[in-house]
């Protein structure tokens, strides 16, 4: 028996630039404790050119001669303020140390009424399981995201589970980032989250789910949710089960770069919600 394969391909079309080019380098540390903060994203907005900080805070990306100055750095993590510079004021400062303060203001709120007795249960998204076709994140590049629209129920939605079908995992164990967007012109915008949401795991093929019920997360609007590599684990193969149909593809190929939709290719995730 023959699997059908698609690898969702690099898709953004970069700028060409001369050959030489500028290490942008750093460690990002929380403004209070000092300590260093990881998983942090980093880039050149809107120009595909960007990493994530690892575990110690330290973040380092080329960035190729040609680029303009002006480009904005930006940096920033789901409950901390954002840091933004041009490109050369960072450089010319020297700048390496990138403090980061814990975020102030409150995200709105949805409430749910307590006097509703009757809830619906619905697994909104791709519930393919497939072994025969599957895909793979667009890049290895950190900060590289990849999910689908959910649409709005009539109403509010209390998400429960994030459930996604892997194929083959070679990395033990695999960490990535469940990220929760609202929208804007039909793409991620904003986050609708307070704080990250990790899913760690080490089977090598099946389901992987994250109970969501912690998170207290109440959605009444369409929205988007995504899967981020966060972690360079070396050498080997991660793939999920994939399909033709369902819930299309939008992804962005590193931290701050620009989304996409990628046709009609679809990733065997989804979400569980009680409305």
């Amino acid at each position: 028996m023959y699997k059908s394969f698609f690898l969702l391909l690099p898709f953004f079309i970069l700028p060409l630039f001369g050959f030489g080019q500028t290490s942008v380098a750093g460690q990002i540390i929380d403004a209070d404790s000092e300590l260093p903060l990881p998983y942090v994203n980093v880039g050149l907005v809107d120009l595909n050119l960007g990493t994530i900080s690892d575990e110690q805070g330290f973040f380092e990306f080329d960035v190729p001669s040609g680029v303009d100055g002006s480009a904005r750095l930006r940096f920033s993590m789901i409950g901390f303020q954002t840091q933004e510079y041009s490109l050369n004021d960072y450089l010319d400062q020297d700048v390496f140390s990138v403090s980061m303060s814990e975020e102030t203001t409150a995200l709105d709120e949805v409430v749910v009424s307590s006097q509703r007795t009757k809830f619906e249960t619905k697994i909104l998204g791709n519930k393919t399981r497939s072994q025969m076709i599957y895909a793979a994140f667009t890049t290895n590049r950190l900060g590289n995201e990849m999910g689908f629209v959910v649409r709005q129920r009539k109403r509010p939605m209390i998400l429960k589970k994030f459930n996604i079908s892997i194929v083959q995992n070679d990395f033990f164990p695999l960490r990535f980032r469940l990220n929760f967007y609202n929208l804007k012109n039909g793409l991620p915008n904003e986050t609708l989250l307070k704080e990250n949401i990790i899913i760690e795991t080490d089977i090598d093929s099946g389901i992987v789910t994250k109970d969501l019920n912690p998170y207290e997360i109440v959605i009444d609007e369409d929205f988007f949710v995504a899967i981020e590599w966060i972690e360079d684990l070396g050498p080997g193969n991660l793939f999920f089960s994939g399909g033709f149909f369902g819930s299309p593809l939008i992804a962005r190929e590193v931290s701050q770069g620009t989304w996409v939709k990628v046709g009609a290719a679809s990733v065997g995730m989804n979400v569980e919600v009680r409305y």
